[in-house]
């Protein structure tokens, strides 16, 4: 189809000045212009009064403005002959402008323009080149980039099969450890449950001897009642009686009382008070074992090796004053007269701990005072030591503090609160190098506090802040 071209006022006609494109949804506002609806809002955005036209800057007193519909009704009818002239000539491969062919390539405008083009004023300090060559230019670094992207896609499809292969193994072995560990549990489970059985059967054991014993001294009770409630009845009976017939068998029946004496039977609970009492002992026992059974395999099973720190002095600022155990540090009110050396904390109110780790799972345990001005995680060694310094991972420190009657764990760019249901006095400090954790727990209740997730990349020290002489840290045996 041939292409249209419209005269160049025609299309001005149906331009927003504003955002110079064909008019959208036109509106006229009271000098007569027009513009988008959109484009006039924008423009009187935020005013409150003198509203002025976009184009002749008069200035209205309310914002009014109509719709246009016949400018719409042209604008997208112009739209349309402009689209369809420009795409009839790309087809033709005719500039839509001039009608020449297209045989340049503008590198700055990244298209293709005819000869007229070029010699315009827009296209005459721009790099130019045939198209033939701009082509194959263009070729090269294509082909280029798709045998990097080839090359890129290889390598990830390689990735992904080693991948897949070592996660799966990864999997397998887990699996493994979950069928190991239930097996072990089942079988602890089933061991507690044969312990169980043999203590309830003593209780039911004990609980039918005390019930045999009980009904023996009833039965035997039973008997020695009967037979003196029938030899009292005979006393009565004689008591009675006329003299000449109460004396003639008299001594007879008093022979017979003399002879009858209560036989009282074994009390229960002095025969079966000590079998109940040695089985208390071993519920005593029970409860000991069972709890020392659980703090062994909390800390056995998930928190490594604890560790017996020490602190520092020769990274201490001037201001901590540190126990003569070095287990514990305060805040002084003045500088102490301390020589400086590169590993002293000059600004900053902290200290490290002698020890550091590069590898290998840890924990130590912190006591912490009950007012604010406390912070505490660990550090890694290259950490600044000299000038004022933030508590964040950027700077290499990962730890939870209490400041401002709340505790927060100190990451970056702002800090996370944390929420929990009691002031913490002794905190666990955990530490695996490998598996790339810093984890905080209540030590009271190994109530988890907070995680950092760090992939470490050198040695790591202990690292404890006091920037309040009202508090303390400790550090626990």
């Amino acid at each position: 189809m041939a292409a249209v071209f419209l005269p160049g006022n025609l299309q001005d006609e149906a331009t927003c000045s504003v955002c110079l494109e064909f008019f959208k949804d036109p509106v006229s506002i009271e000098c007569g212009h027009n513009f988008c609806r959109a484009c006039i809002i924008k423009s009187w955005k935020d005013l409150e009064m003198d509203f002025p036209c976009p184009q002749c800057r008069e200035v209205f007193q309310q914002k009014s403005f109509r719709p246009n519909r016949q400018l719409a009704n042209m604008s997208e009818i112009i739209s349309q002959f402009t689209l369809r002239g420009a795409k009839g000539a790309e087809e033709e491969g005719l500039c839509a402008k001039h009608r020449e062919a297209l045989k340049l390539y503008c590198k700055d405008d990244r298209r293709t323009i005819c000869v007229v083009c070029d010699r315009s004023r827009e296209h005459r300090p721009h790099a130019v080149v045939p198209i033939d060559e701009a082509s194959e230019e263009y070729k090269e670094k294509i082909q280029g980039r798709l045998d990097f992207l080839k090359r890129e896609r290889q390598e990830l499809l390689e990735f992904k099969v080693n991948d897949d292969k070592k996660t799966q193994e990864l999997l397998k072995t887990i699996e493994n450890e979950r069928q190991k560990l239930l097996s072990e549990f089942e079988g602890l489970r089933q061991f507690l449950h044969d312990q169980e059985h043999i203590l309830l059967g003593q209780l039911e054991k004990m609980e039918k001897s005390i019930a045999k014993r009980q009904n023996e001294n009833i039965t035997d009770l039973s008997k020695e009642i009967t037979l003196l409630n029938k030899l009292i009845t005979e006393l009565e009976e004689k008591i009675q009686q006329p003299m000449l017939e109460f004396l003639k068998d008299v001594m007879t029946i008093l022979s017979r009382s003399d002879q009858v004496k209560g036989q009282k039977p074994i009390p229960v609970c002095s025969d079966m008070k000590m079998h109940v009492c040695n089985f208390s002992l071993k519920t005593v026992v029970l409860e000991k074992v069972l709890k020392k059974f659980r703090e062994n395999l909390r800390d056995e099973l998930g928190k490594g090796e604890k560790e017996d720190l020490t602190l520092d002095p020769d990274s201490a600022n001037h201001l901590l004053i540190l126990s003569a155990d070095l287990k514990s540090v305060r805040m002084g009110c003045r500088k102490q007269e301390l020589p400086d050396n590169p590993k002293r904390f000059d600004t900053n109110s902290r200290v490290l701990a002698t020890r550091g780790f590069k590898s290998g799972r840890h924990y130590w345990e912190v006591e912490v005072g009950a007012s604010d001005g406390w912070a505490f995680g660990v550090a890694k060694e290259s950490v600044r030591r000299k000038g004022l310094t933030q508590f964040s991972p950027e700077e290499g420190i990962w730890a939870v503090q209490q400041n401002a009657g709340r505790y927060w764990a100190v990451t970056s760019p702002q800090r996370t609160p944390l929420c929990l249901g009691q002031k913490l006095s002794k905190v666990r400090v955990y530490l695996d190098y490998e598996g790339e954790e810093v984890s905080f727990y209540n030590a009271d209740n190994m109530q988890h506090i907070f995680t950092f997730n760090v992939h470490f990349q050198e040695k790591v020290f202990p690292l404890f802040s006091v920037c309040s002489t009202v508090t303390y840290i400790k550090l626990c045996p």
